[in-house]
């Protein structure tokens, strides 16, 4: 009896043995593999791989240079984000530029999100286009449209409240400005000049109720950019004779930027002077006038 026990327990150690070994067998072979069906006929260093097929990898047109640039040797597209219909456009992918500003007042640092994305324009119109917009986001908000676009014959529409630091219309009004018994100098295309430099005067003179002269000059902003004065010469012989006439004004402002907020003229039409608003009846330059 004592044999046949020795005979059941020795078999039963060789069932548990030869079960253990069929496992490991088994897991090795299951994590890893052996082959592997995908094949390279060879890539170019630093190229990012691709598929070009189900089973080849080769370069793409993407490299990487170091840890900090990534190429790409061809036309990059962002895709619109769905298909138009007649109820909305769709927008493509936009493309994000992200700064850090740090912030003195939270001691932290705040993301300052600029993306361009191209939009569409008159959808669901017989002449359907798009912009190429500009849009800004702070922080952790939602990227939103600043207003500047580009349109799809290249004018750009500018974000409200845009000016130029040239090339604008400039006026000056003295003793009340032109329709209030005073008299207005217009320059339509005028350059406020940098701090101690000079700028042209090119314009008009707008003064008694139909009377227009011909008028230029220059004006020199002082080294603080707080004064900037203006001598002009203007001619009109129906109004002034042959004698043109001379005006000096100096127009003062409390810091080195924006409007100029008082002043004076020495001049012809002299008397306090300010600078104002250049409105479209003051810029209006009729074909007959005194």
């Amino acid at each position: 009896m004592k044999i046949h026990i020795a005979r059941v327990v020795a078999a039963f150690w060789l069932l548990v043995l030869s079960l253990t070994s069929l496992t490991l067998a088994q897991t090795s072979t299951e994590t890893n593999p052996t082959s592997s069906s995908v094949t390279t006929t060879g890539g170019t260093v630093n190229s990012i791989p691709l598929f070009t097929t189900a089973t080849n990898i080769q370069s793409s047109i993407l490299t990487q240079t170091g840890t900090a640039s990534v190429n790409v040797l061809g036309k990059l597209t962002l895709p619109n984000m769905g298909v138009a219909t007649a109820t909305a456009g769709k927008n493509s992918q936009p493309e994000g530029f992200v700064a850090s500003a740090f912030n003195s007042s939270t001691s932290t640092a705040v993301a300052q999100t600029f993306q361009l994305q191209a939009e569409p324009a008159g959808n669901n119109t017989a002449a359907p286009s798009g912009t190429l917009s500009l849009l800004y986001g702070s922080g952790t908000a939602a990227a939103t449209e600043t207003g500047l676009k580009i349109s799809n014959k290249g004018v750009i529409t500018f974000a409200s409240g845009q000016t130029f630091p040239g090339g604008g219309p400039f006026c000056i009004e003295t003793a009340g400005g032109f329709g209030n018994g005073g008299t207005t100098f217009v320059a339509p295309g005028f350059t406020v000049p940098a701090q101690n430099k000079c700028a042209p005067w090119s314009g008009f003179t707008k003064t008694a109720s139909t009377v227009i002269l011909t008028t230029n000059g220059a004006a020199c902003l002082s080294t603080s950019g707080k004064t900037m004065t203006v001598s002009v010469s203007s001619a009109d012989p129906n109004f002034l004779g042959t004698n043109p006439a001379a005006d000096y004004i100096q127009l003062t402002r409390a810091s080195s930027s924006g409007s100029f907020t008082s002043g004076t003229d020495q001049g012809e039409f002299a008397g306090s002077a300010d600078q104002l608003t250049c409105t479209s009846a003051l810029l209006t330059l009729p074909d007959i006038h005194d």
